[in-house]
């Protein structure tokens, strides 16, 4: 069972995401074939949350004292910017269902909001 909270670091593909860009081995290029045009699947939903909130200034606290240099093309951080925005809407997003059908729609909402939006 993975890691799994409203946080927008508390799943496993946004740890992973952040790990990436930590470590200098995340490709945005990549990254955005495999999120394709139309609405997210759960995992790059949560990824996206987690780029848009280090987009925002936020980090992991693991992250906090190194100082994580994040180089997204302007291109990239509107894409990352309007994919965030439609990940918290009504059919943009798997994760956006899996909160709604779980009761906790609202708290995930005020946090990915929070954060990433």
């Amino acid at each position: 069972m993975g890691t799994w909270d409203i946080g927008p670091f508390d799943n496993d593909p946004a740890a992973d995401a952040v790990a990436a860009i930590v470590d200098g081995t995340f490709r945005m290029d990549q990254f955005r074939y495999e999120c394709g045009l139309g609405p997210l699947g759960t995992d790059e939903a949560e990824s996206i949350i987690a780029l848009a909130a280090v987009l925002n200034g936020y980090l992991p606290a693991r992250y906090a004292d190194q100082g994580v240099n994040v180089t997204f093309s302007i291109e990239d951080k509107q894409w990352i910017r309007r994919r965030a925005q439609s990940v918290v809407r009504p059919g943009g997003s798997e994760l956006y269902a899996m909160w709604e059908d779980a009761g906790e729609l609202d708290e995930w909402l005020a946090a990915a909001k929070k954060y990433a939006v």
